[in-house]
């Protein structure tokens, strides 16, 4: 992977991630107020630093060859290099491996899943300090000449240092909600208010019997129209009940399999319409389709996180460029069971993608949507996951006008023939 960049004439930031998807998530949170420079490897970044040098560095810890501990240290032990901010950004959440990262040089600890809020804080304060930093040295440079000025201008810089370290402190206290609850409170609040509806009607219609009860009122008829209410609000709740449990599951599964990236047995179907729930509150906002054409019983031993991945990144694409400036986008995804493997297709009935551009495709970075919400990763995450991780081997055709097809060719067993 090679290593680029987005225009700006903000502060630079290093993303460093041997994870792709992860470079994308920082980028769409910098990107528009930073220059945002991207590597893979430790090698990389010592590589990059080594022609240019960026203001901060979002750096990573579990890489392989070189973790980020080793490159931290190297950083600080060149002269040249040691005075950037480094962040590491880790899903290790252990005060040891904290301390250790401090005592090589770091200046904080961002933990995964990223908060956008917390880590746009975090960022802005140690820039700031740098650039408090910078202009002391520049000052003391000339310190005969400008001794109160100098102390005038440091002044400023701690009192905006102090009130960024008290806007950081209320991002953390505030960022409490993370996008998967965000996703089940709106999704299930449907169920939970219909059941609500239910549960106070069948309330009202008990008062409502108890009251022909004590005055001597109630009649046959009365009776049969209670029990009809009761037997049709009870099976209301239930349903809604059902439905919401359902939810729940589903997006507990699905962060489960996105967190651990664990291998496990599961039904293809099942999967893929769990990943679709998870995206319901962000697809509702188009009037576009997805369409799971996937029968039961198609029964995988592999990574479900992964294969989460790559659906999200293809439905993401297609809503991105395909379907732009239409109505009608219709996206299917269609699986075949293949003996030892499964086919998966993804169809869409967009705009089609022209032949210069298919060769391209999976090259990391490429995107015509560079600076207008695309990143350039989506593709090259696909086929990452796909080859890499899953095994398998993916592949596109597409007709300008008519739409683009990806498919899929996945082992059912991971570690199998491929």
């Amino acid at each position: 992977m090679t290593i680029t960049s987005t225009e700006s004439a903000q502060s630079s930031l290093l993303i460093v991630d041997d994870q792709p998807i992860n470079i994308q998530l920082l980028y769409q949170i910098f990107s528009a107020d930073h220059e945002v420079f991207m590597a893979t490897s430790g090698v990389q970044a010592l590589e990059f630093c080594a022609g240019q040098l960026p203001d901060l560095i979002l750096l990573d810890v579990m890489m392989p060859d070189m973790d980020g501990h080793e490159v931290c240290r190297r950083l600080k032990a060149d002269p040249r290099t040691r005075d950037i901010p480094v962040i590491f950004v880790t899903a290790q959440n252990d005060p040891k491996d904290e301390a250790q990262g401090l005592a090589l040089g770091a200046v904080d600890f961002i933990f995964k899943p990223v908060n956008a809020a917390v880590v746009r804080a975090r960022v802005h304060t140690h820039l700031l300090l740098r650039a408090s930093l910078q202009q002391v040295r520049e000052l003391n440079e000339s310190l005969e000449l400008r001794v109160a000025e100098r102390t005038a201008e440091l002044q400023l810089a701690m009192d905006s240092l102090h009130k960024s370290q008290e806007q950081l402190a209320s991002s953390e206290a505030k960022a409490t909600l993370s996008t998967l609850v965000a996703s089940v409170s709106h999704e299930m609040g449907t169920p939970i208010g219909n059941s609500v509806m239910a549960a106070s009607t069948l309330t009202d219609n008990a008062k409502s019997f108890a009251q022909m009860i004590e005055s001597g009122s109630l009649k046959r008829s009365d009776l049969a129209n209670f029990v009809s209410s009761l037997t049709e609000g009870t099976g209301m709740l239930l349903r809604n009940l059902e439905r919401a449990k359902e939810l729940l599951s589903s997006f507990r599964q699905v962060a489960a399999d996105q967190a651990s990236e664990q291998r496990r047995e599961f039904d293809l179907a099942e999967v893929i319409r769990e990943i679709i729930g998870t995206l319901t509150p962000t697809l509702k906002r188009h009037p576009h389709r997805v369409v799971v054409d996937i029968a039961p019983g198609i029964v995988m031993d592999s990574q479900p996180g992964p294969l989460g991945q790559i659906i999200i990144n293809l439905i993401n694409n297609a809503y991105l460029h395909a379907f732009e400036g239409r109505t009608d986008g219709v996206l299917t995804i269609h699986a075949e069971d293949q003996g030892d493997k499964v086919a998966l297709s993804v169809t869409d009935n967009g705009c089609g993608i022209p032949e210069e551009n298919l060769a391209k495709l999976f090259k990391p970075f490429f995107s015509t949507k560079i600076g207008h919400g695309g990143t350039g990763l989506g593709m090259a995450i696909v086929e990452n996951l796909v080859n890499k991780t899953l095994g398998g081997q993916v592949s596109v055709q597409s007709v300008v006008g008519q739409g683009t097809r990806f498919d899929i060719l996945l082992p059912k067993t991971l570690g199998g023939n491929s």
